[in-house]
């Protein structure tokens, strides 16, 4: 059971992840407009902190460096 619960938890984070990517696709590629920019925000906001997790998991933290 615990390997479904993570494989769902998976897959919720990996559709979160290409909403994202597609709202900022569709920023990019459309003209400036109030729903374009609206969109890029949001996509922005969900890919953000994926990209910082996996900065920590690829590069470690500072701590890790010294």
């Amino acid at each position: 059971m615990k390997k479904i619960k993570d494989f769902f938890k998976s897959f919720v984070a990996v559709t979160i992840v290409m909403l994202g990517a597609y709202l900022l696709t569709f920023y990019m590629k459309n003209e400036i407009s109030f729903t374009s920019v609206f969109s890029g925000i949001i996509g922005f906001l969900i890919i953000f902190p994926a990209i910082k997790k996996w900065e920590k998991t690829l590069w470690g933290t500072d701590a890790n460096q010294e």
